[in-house]
């Protein structure tokens, strides 16, 4: 076959182009230092690069869940230790004014204090995080409880999402741990997973709610018998008649309490003794629960972070240009254009003279 001059020119030019497409790929590699520069340059890579930036947004966002519930929950436990804090210090009052000695104090003097005890145990169980109620379940608006002791918030957990497909609650409401209700028989907290997903199910959550609170009133009347103290009759005093409750009214004891000293009722001052353990007992697991939660979204919280760095690596693997390798390109590429031209040169400077000789 004759190759012509026209077919030198257009293998000179193509290969000049060539070249050139090269030494800018590379070049624009190592000013950027990404292999990957647009979708062209690699499209499976560039899928698998999109796919772990979403994953990493996801990680992100679980890891902030678990951060905002973990602080939520430190809240919950300082309420908490204040309250056990109260009951202690209530306990060793009961014991003092149990005797009929009691340091020389009259029962009277020691019921200031166990009023101030309970003033205590209503502003911790009413403490907020930011404008949000810790111990109202769902209903973190409005304060769970009166200074009487009722509960006006509902038994909902607020779960947070800190995996795919997980959930884990964040709150206890304020029936399980000032109540008692909802103790489960190995004397430890109930936790309802159930996680309402759409407007259909929370409205049936909120029905049952409901449902809930008139049997439980209902309940109430059949086993309670109200009880007034002359001297203290602002607030109602319940005698519990139900003995297959699972758990104990942490206002109930400390208000009986209060009025025994105040009556100087000896025997209800000896009466309030167990209940005052129970009570601490009670508030006791709901601090191991907190505290069980919070390891378990720390542990969480770990994975994540692991998960979230094998994951950036595995982008810049895919991602990032290997410098020394783009390096040596880039100086191969120079120098084969800067021989390319030489060479061309060569070849466009010849004239008709050179073919006549």
């Amino acid at each position: 076959m004759r190759v012509t001059e026209k077919m030198n020119q257009t293998q000179m030019l193509n290969n000049l182009q060539k070249t050139r497409s090269e030494l800018g790929e590379l070049q624009n590699q190592a000013s950027s230092q990404k292999r990957i520069n647009k979708p062209s340059d690699d499209p499976t890579g560039v899928g698998i690069a999109m796919q772990n930036r979403t994953n990493i947004k996801n990680l992100e966002q679980y890891d902030r869940n678990i951060m905002f519930a973990k602080t939520f929950m430190e809240n919950s436990e300082l309420a908490l230790t204040q309250v056990g804090d109260a009951l202690v210090r209530a306990k060793e009052l009961a014991v003092q004014a149990a005797s009929d000695t009691n340091a020389g104090l009259p029962r009277q003097t020691i019921a200031t204090e166990i009023q101030q005890l309970y003033n205590t145990v209503v502003e911790a169980a009413n403490r907020r995080y930011g404008e949000r109620y810790i111990f109202g379940g769902f209903n973190t608006l409005a304060a769970p409880f009166d200074r009487q002791g009722n509960y006006s918030g509902d038994s909902g957990q607020i779960q947070i999402q800190n995996q795919q497909g997980q959930f884990l609650a964040m709150n206890l409401s304020g029936d399980q741990v000032f109540h008692g209700e909802n103790l489960s028989y190995r004397e430890s907290l109930s936790r309802d997973d159930t996680v309402p997903k759409s407007a259909e199910e929370l409205q049936d959550f909120k029905l049952k709610q409901i449902e809930a609170e008139y049997q439980k009133e209902q309940l109430e009347e059949e086993n309670l018998i109200e009880l007034r103290a002359p001297a203290n009759a602002d607030r109602v005093q319940r005698l519990d008649l139900d003995s297959k409750r699972s758990g104990v009214n942490l206002f109930g004891i400390l208000g009986a309490l209060e009025t025994a000293l105040i009556t100087n009722d000896k025997q209800g001052v000896q009466d309030a003794l167990e209940p005052l353990d129970q009570a601490l007992n009670q508030v006791n697991l709901a601090r191991a629960e907190i505290g069980g939660r919070m390891n378990q979204m720390i542990a969480t919280s770990e994975g994540i972070q692991k998960n979230i760095i094998d994951t950036k690596v595995q982008t810049s693997t895919i991602e990032d240009a290997d410098i020394f390798k783009t390096m040596t390109d880039l100086n191969t590429a120079d120098s084969t254009l800067k021989a390319t031209l030489e060479t061309s040169s060569r070849i466009s400077n010849q004239s008709l003279l050179d073919f006549l000789r």
